[in-house]
């Protein structure tokens, strides 16, 4: 709990040491969510803001036995304490191909800028036989639960930024084009498309958009963490050798 509490205000203080400011006292009459956004923007954020990037945050918090919470629940076997542990979750997180997820969709979107070029430089993509960020999921092979859920509550919320429209727009054009390009591959949009659409659309700077994602996840990693200590046993994994024999 402490960890989760203290995370969003240390990514808010030094972001503002970053950007040469002095940093913002927490305002305990806010929520956990709205705190973070007005630590980082000194502003009180629209109700409907808050409410967005916690649909996310709630979300994101946990999700199985990924990279980062396989790190943490492996130095947590050891018998190490939670700090090591939750130290090597985030540094499974910093990996572009974990954390850094979001980050790339977001880029795409500014790269694609508006609505009318999104058909030329979707095509174009794709003719090179290049990926589209945030489209696609190692483990679901429909569509992603969980960006259904993000879409719903924004699209509820209706607060009108510009950058989700796009997002919106960029969303049913790419999947109607990856049935065209990549027919019975089933290709549908991830939690990190519209991760990356939110943080962006409620003012997260592109540059913590992995350490937003860590205040996130940090409730999943110690859950996992408090679990694999009540009933620890050492995680050592067998590895097959496949190279060549001794004559």
């Amino acid at each position: 709990m402490m960890f989760t509490a203290m995370l969003p205000t240390v990514i808010a203080y030094r972001w503002a040491l970053q950007s040469g400011r002095a940093p913002i006292e927490p305002d305990p009459e806010l929520s956990h969510v709205a705190n973070y956004l007005y630590m980082l923007t000194g502003k009180r954020p629209d109700p409907a803001i808050a409410r967005a990037l916690e649909a996310y945050m709630v979300i994101t918090m946990e999700h199985g036995l990924n990279a980062s919470t396989f790190a943490a629940r492996v130095v947590t076997s050891t018998r190490s304490d939670m700090a090591s542990a939750l130290c090597a979750a985030l540094g499974a997180m910093k990996g572009p191909l974990h954390g850094g997820a979001p980050l790339e969709v977001r880029v795409m979107l500014e790269q694609i800028g508006a609505t009318e070029h999104a058909e030329p430089w979707l095509r174009r993509e794709l003719e090179a036989g290049r990926r589209l960020m945030g489209f696609g999921h190692r483990v679901y092979k429909t569509r992603d639960p969980r960006a259904v859920a993000l879409r719903s509550v924004v699209e509820s919320l209706q607060f009108g930024d510009p950058s989700f429209d796009l997002a919106v727009q960029v969303e049913d054009l790419a999947i109607r084009l990856l049935e065209e390009y990549k027919p019975g591959r089933h290709l549908y949009t991830n939690v990190e498309y519209w991760a990356a659409a939110i943080l962006g659309a409620v003012g997260i700077p592109n540059t913590l958009f992995t350490a937003s994602f860590s205040a996130s996840r940090c409730v999943g990693w110690t859950a996992h963490i408090l679990e694999q200590a009540e009933n620890n046993r050492l995680i050592r994994p067998q590895s097959e050798y496949i190279g060549p024999m001794p004559c």
